[in-house]
Formats: C-alpha cells, sequence, structure tokens
C-alpha cells in the first residue's frame, strides 16, 4: 500500500465538523465576538476560489466527490475499522520519514471524525482502482494507477468548475451533486500554514470592525461606488508601463478574475468602504487647515518622491573577522568610487563596489522615497533631497556602515488638491490601524491535534 504521497497530498473534502469552533476572539462595540472557523474558510473560500490555490483545492474536492459517488455506488466504502488500521499504518510511514503526523497541516487543523473520513475516501479509491484492474487485495497501488483511474472517471462525470456558470454559493458540480463554496473554505482552511491562517482571521476581524464604523457612519457601499472603483483599477492598470499593451480583462484573467468578481470581493468592498470613511473624517476643509498650518510636515510625508541609487559599504568602529573595515577605511574607499563615478555610469561601480543586498544587482536603484521613509536612514533622505537630480553625495555615516547616495530622479512637485488627498489616504491608513487595533483580537491556542493520536 503506496498511501504516504497522498496524505501529504492531502485529498481530502471538507465534510461538517461538529460546533463551530472558534478560533479567536476580539471586541467589538461592547461585545466579545468570537472568529468561528465556518467565518474563516467562507472569508478564504471567497478570497481564493479563483487563485491558483482555490482551483487546486477545488479539483481535491471534484476527485473525492467522483470517487465517493464510485464507491458507494460499488458498496466499496470500507468500514471504520478498516480506516483506523490504515491510519495507524500511515503514521508509521510518517514516522519513518522522519516526520510527525502532527505537524502536518491538513492532519493538525483537523478533528478526529474529519481526518478519518478523508481516509476512508482514500481507501475507497484504492479499492476502486484495484478492482478496476483486477488487482489481488495484496498487490500495490500506486500513486499513478490512481490518478490514470481519476482522470478517465473525470472524462465522463460532468463535471462544471467555471465560478462564472455556477450559483453563487457553488464552486463545482460533478453531475447533478453541487459541490458548496463552504466545503472549499473548509479545505483550504484544514491545508493552511498557520501564518496564512491567523492572516484571513485578522482580515474577518478587520472587516468586521470598518463595516461596523461605516454603519455608525451611515455609510454602505452602492452599486455606483462599485463602478467607479472597478473603472479606477482599470484606468490605473493602463497607465502603469508594466501592462502596456494589455487590456484590463485579460490582466483580471492571467489571475483567475473578471470584473465583476472584484466587485464580489469583500476587501475590495472594503477598500471602498474605508476611502468613504475617510471621506466622511477627514473632510477637505480639515485638512486645508492641517495643509496651511503644517506645510512641511505634510510635504514629508506626503510630498513629492526622489528616487535615490546607493553605493554602499559596511563597517564598524572596530574591525572583525566578519567586517574588516572601520568607518574611515569605508569613507576613504567611497571617496574613490566617487571619484570613478566622473568617468563611470554609477550602475556600473555600484554593481562592482556596493555591499547592499538588495540594490547592488540593480545598479543601486533604491527606488522612490519621500522625505520621511522608515525604509531608508534620516541622514541619507537628508543628503538625497538636499542636492538636484543628478549629483551624488559624499559619503554619509550609518548605522552600520557608510554609502553615497545619488539622486536619480524628482517628481514634480503636488498640488494642495493632491497633497489633500495624500493626507488624507494617510490618514485612512491610519485608521485602518486604529480599527483593528480596537478590537483587541485575541488568539485561542490550538487544542492538541486529535489527528496525531494513535
Amino acid at each position: 500500500m503506496n498511501a504516504l504521497p497522498l496524505l501529504l497530498l492531502s485529498l481530502s473534502a471538507a465534510l461538517p465538523q461538529g460546533p463551530d469552533e472558534p478560533l479567536a476572539t476580539y471586541q467589538l462595540e461592547g461585545r466579545t465576538l468570537p472568529v468561528t472557523r465556518t467565518d474563516v474558510a467562507i472569508e478564504m473560500a471567497f478570497h481564493l476560489r479563483r487563485r491558483d490555490r482555490g482551483q487546486q483545492a477545488v479539483e481535491q474536492l471534484v476527485a473525492v466527490t467522483i470517487t465517493r459517488q464510485a464507491a458507494e455506488a460499488r458498496k466499496l466504502m470500507p468500514a471504520d475499522a478498516d480506516v483506523r488500521a490504515f491510519w495507524n499504518e500511515l503514521q508509521e510511514q510518517l514516522r519513518a520519514a522522519g516526520r510527525r503526523p502532527e505537524d502536518i497541516p491538513a492532519v493538525r487543523n483537523t478533528g478526529e471524525a474529519q481526518w478519518l473520513a478523508d481516509l476512508a475516501v482514500q481507501l475507497a479509491q484504492e479499492r476502486l482502482v484495484r478492482q478496476e484492474l483486477g488487482l489481488k487485495a495484496d498487490e500495490k497501488v500506486s500513486g499513478d494507477m490512481m490518478t490514470l483511474w481519476l482522470q478517465e472517471q473525470r472524462k465522463s462525470a460532468l463535471v462544471v468548475n467555471d465560478p462564472d456558470l455556477l450559483p453563487a454559493g457553488a464552486v463545482a458540480r460533478v453531475g447533478a451533486t453541487e459541490i458548496p463554496l463552504i466545503e472549499l473554505g473548509m479545505l483550504l482552511l484544514r491545508t493552511a500554514e498557520d501564518d496564512e491562517r491567523d492572516r484571513f482571521v485578522k482580515q474577518v476581524v478587520y472587516l468586521a470592525a470598518l463595516e461596523a464604523a461605516a454603519r455608525k457612519d451611515g455609510l454602505q457601499v452602492t452599486a455606483a461606488d462599485l463602478d467607479a472603483a472597478v473603472q479606477k483599477h482599470k484606468d490605473d492598470a493602463a497607465k502603469d508601463p508594466r501592462y502596456r499593451g494589455v487590456t484590463y480583462e485579460n490582466l483580471l484573467k492571467a489571475e483567475g478574475l473578471t470584473p465583476q468578481s472584484i466587485r464580489d470581493l469583500r476587501v475590495f468592498r472594503g477598500q471602498i468602504l474605508l476611502e468613504k470613511l475617510a471621506r466622511a473624517r477627514f473632510r477637505d476643509d480639515d485638512l486645508t487647515t492641517e495643509l496651511q498650518n503644517e506645510r512641511q510636515a505634510v510635504l514629508d510625508r506626503h510630498g513629492a518622491r526622489r528616487r535615490l541609487g546607493l553605493i554602499y559599504l559596511r563597517a564598524v568602529d572596530e574591525t572583525n573577522p566578519l567586517v574588516p573595515r572601520t568607518f574611515a577605511d569605508a569613507e576613504s574607499e567611497l571617496g574613490k568610487a566617487r571619484e570613478r563615478l566622473q568617468k563611470e555610469p554609477f550602475d556600473a561601480v555600484a554593481r562592482v563596489v556596493s555591499e547592499h543586498g538588495a540594490t547592488k544587482a540593480q545598479g543601486g536603484d533604491a527606488g522612490w522615497h519621500r522625505r520621511r521613509s522608515e525604509r531608508m536612514p534620516a541622514a541619507v533622505l537628508a543628503a538625497a533631497f538636499a542636492q538636484a537630480a543628478g549629483e551624488v553625495s559624499p559619503p554619509i555615516r550609518v548605522e552600520d556602515g557608510v554609502t553615497l547616495v545619488k539622486t536619480l530622479e524628482i517628481e514634480p512637485e503636488p498640488d494642495d488638491a493632491t497633497l489633500r488627498q495624500r493626507l488624507r489616504d494617510g490618514k485612512a491608513k491610519d485608521l485602518q490601524n486604529q480599527l483593528f487595533d480596537a478590537c483587541r483580537l485575541t488568539m485561542n491556542k490550538p487544542a492538541a491535534p486529535a489527528g496525531g493520536r494513535k
């Protein structure tokens, strides 16, 4: 029985798992609320169903449905005792391979009843293949055999998995059997790594907080809002030089999306709602006053950007085996590199001299920055904004080395209307963080994995 590869594929269906286990709790409008498995599963299903990961999970659900239908028709579904014996054998194979069963997300995130139901389908598929090929009970069924059997069964199964041809609550249809959206979500949740699961928990909480704040302000997303947002999305794509010559529809298609599916995404609607909330809470008159009173601070955070080039050398006060260069040494070396720049292109010198891993391969190009940025030392930004386009600074000492900075390009200064909008966008980002932080999200400690027991 060659079952280990199939276990790792987690060919499984998300069957009901009893009580809807809370994965976390949060505070909203004076109440303590749970984030349940169903909440997260639905969020994942809506967000991922058209992406590669979601489509792969849909194919798994289709495969399970085909297998179960065939096994039930031929009375080949295994008894509980057979399934438990199968699971014990799989655990031994995993441990022999140096892996703990409970370290596999599909095991760790699954109740024992669900996991045994998954294994029953897998064992049924082996029986179906064995019967189809006339194999003896002790003959091995390989993964290739099972794949080929499934491919042949699928040809006659009348499968529909195009989201645009299905009702909103279904992700696939096999014959007359529709696979519900919640099954996809549960499968995605069960096979998710912890960081992915936690990301969707946070998304559920943030959207709940955002929608509550919008209700309090009497705001909602209308069809006109969606139309305008999709059009802006389309216009922004048309202006992006990376997508020149590619239609908006084809861009979406490459990601498994359509204009309608974009409209249906809760995250997309959430972006619109946040923008409406920001416009209601941060009015033009108030932003104009702030701009008049704190113009330089606003310009520092939201004004014209500059594209920077860096040539950087690591340095320390006292040399060591890892950094055999003092700050004085680095300043001397970069002084010579600066002289080379009078005859050689900046990007060529940066590729040879610089030790800045993030930009060396790009010829020192560090991208666009505003006068205040957490992504760049203040001394570097001060030098870059004090010089004209094309100029290179003297060596600048930073915390862990010395750098030259070239101001590669300078954006035009924005007008006040643009500054107000950027100021509002920054406040919207702050509001987003405040709404989430006020929820005081608490992740529940996961229970001991039932699937890991023998």
